[in-house]
């Protein structure tokens, strides 16, 4: 952000990434069909704080609900002028425009969304230069996903304190975690980082759904990480998966039994990137 804000150009863009195409994640598309006015909320902050007149939702064309409450919302935001010109009798303008992907799942990487937003296929770029430097349209462009964006406006808020009192080191706050698969009750969990796998299948998810012993969960989408039964212990912080090899990624976590045959499922991932990322 701060990047952006340097430089001393006229046109700045923002770009919420909205492409989730992870396996078991779903926390963005929760968020934009049941309060999309906070992804826009917080939009138009980040916007104001960088300096950009323009923002684009890169949304996947799998969720046809997001694109009506987006477009919804944004024609709200429009007529009560939360956008558009001169925003609450301000100087500060903004608007925002949805662009719909095709599918692909490399354009869940941040240069080869603007290469599909500036109507061209959606390769990865080379970097240097930097989106925060020579972005959309080669101006300088802030880029960050549904929940950071979306989560600025309670950082604001009253109880941004609090917020920042949960957590440490890298875990600070909460995280959307999206629990899926072999489970009783699987859905988004809101919740500090520091829970325990084990908690956060037992307390949350109520067991497999087979009831038949866990064997393995996956964490942070097909590139992420597998970890087996007897790691439940684990914190689901950043250090701790970092320590792991692995990352918190997207936060969805994908339960199996033990009728899984792990090495199809290993197969299958591979395929799944080789098909999606391979030669783009």
């Amino acid at each position: 952000m701060q990047t952006v804000f340097d430089q001393d150009v006229s046109t700045k863009y923002l770009a919420c990434n909205a492409d989730e195409g992870d396996g078991g994640t779903f926390s963005d598309r929760l968020i934009m069909e049941s309060d999309p006015f906070s992804l826009i909320e917080g939009m138009t902050i980040a916007a104001f704080a960088v300096g950009a007149s323009k923002g684009y939702i890169y949304l996947r064309s799998e969720y046809p609900l997001a694109k009506d409450f987006l477009s919804d919302a944004i024609d709200i935001a429009l007529k009560n002028n939360y956008l558009g010109e001169n925003i609450q009798n301000t100087d500060f303008n903004f608007e925002i425009e949805l662009r719909i992907g095709a599918g692909s799942y490399v354009c869940g990487e941040e240069t080869a969304m603007m290469e599909s937003i500036e109507g061209r296929r959606g390769l990865v770029r080379s970097k240097p230069p930097l989106p925060a430097i020579n972005g959309l349209f080669g101006k300088p462009t802030l880029i960050n996903n549904v929940v950071t964006l979306a989560t600025i406006p309670a950082l604001l808020s009253d109880q941004h304190s609090e917020f920042s009192e949960i957590g440490s080191n890298k875990s600070i706050g909460t995280m959307p975690f999206q629990l899926s698969g072999n489970i009783k009750n699987g859905g988004l969990i809101e919740t500090r980082f520091d829970i325990t796998l084990k908690e956060m299948i037992e307390n949350y998810g109520s067991g497999t759904k087979s009831d038949k012993p866990l064997h393995a969960i996956q964490i942070g989408g097909p590139l992420g990480i597998y970890l087996s039964s007897n790691m439940l212990n684990t914190s689901l912080t950043i250090e701790s998966l970092e320590e792991l090899k692995g990352s918190v990624g997207h936060g969805g976590i994908i339960v199996f039994d033990d009728s899984v045959d792990m090495s199809e499922q290993a197969k299958f991932a591979m395929e799944f990137c080789v098909k999606e990322s391979c030669g783009k």
